[in-house]
């Protein structure tokens, strides 16, 4: 889920930034004197840790057994809906801004030809000037819906942790004493004896948990 939050914040800033660096062509721009929110710095500040899941105490087993996250975030049919649901959104901000980028670059264009040839009234320069800042207001509201995804991703990124914990705290029942998570791009455990691995064992258990939650929602 991390992944597909930096993944998320990290086109997505891209894309919102392309339309401020070219706002900022114009030194006067009301954009380039207003204060941007970093939806990089915003996602910094969310608290990702998840919620504490209330653990119970049986009696010990001496077994251990750990899951695999990589496999767990590729076949997990939550984090694909939620891949879909941050594409969709993502598509048609970065709609909005490509529409926007082009209506800025003609409207500018037409402003300096207007202003350059001194054949329009300070009234009609003044009405394309607030068309402009208009253009440049409303790309400071798509940086907002940026900033509301970033949370909105984080949020559910915490949330799905914790339905995690709660799934395996039900499943386990006693069965295991630590169960452990392992993944390549964070090698947190460094080896660990295929035996033990229940990924394939739990995943179809938390999909069709999921699915069934999905379900009663509809």
């Amino acid at each position: 889920m991390n992944k597909i939050l930096l993944t998320v914040n990290g086109i997505l800033v891209i894309a919102v930034g392309y339309l401020f660096y070219k706002s900022c062509a114009n030194p006067n721009s009301e954009v380039c004197r207003s204060k941007i929110i970093n939806s990089d710095s915003l996602a910094n500040n969310i608290n990702l840790k998840p919620k504490k899941v209330e653990q119970i105490g049986t009696e010990p087993t001496g077994k251990i057994a750990f899951i695999n996250l990589d496999i767990l975030n590729e076949t997990s049919n939550e984090v694909k809906d939620l891949e879909k649901e941050a594409k969709n959104r993502r598509s048609a901000i970065e709609g909005s801004l490509m529409a926007l980028q082009q209506n800025y670059e003609k409207e500018m264009i037409d402003y300096q030809n207007s202003a350059k040839a001194g054949i329009a009234s300070e009234a009609e320069l003044n009405a394309k000037a607030k068309k402009i800042q208009q253009i440049e207001k409303d790309a400071q509201n798509k940086q907002l819906q940026i900033d509301n995804l970033t949370m909105d991703i984080a949020e559910k990124n915490e949330n799905f942790q914790k339905n995690i914990k709660e799934f395996l705290l039900k499943w386990n029942a006693g069965k295991y004493d630590y169960i452990l998570s392992y993944s390549e791009s964070v090698p947190t455990m460094l080896l660990g004896n295929a035996t033990l691995d229940i990924t394939n064992q739990v995943v179809p258990l938390i999909n069709e948990a999921y699915n069934n939650k999905k379900s009663t929602k509809k």
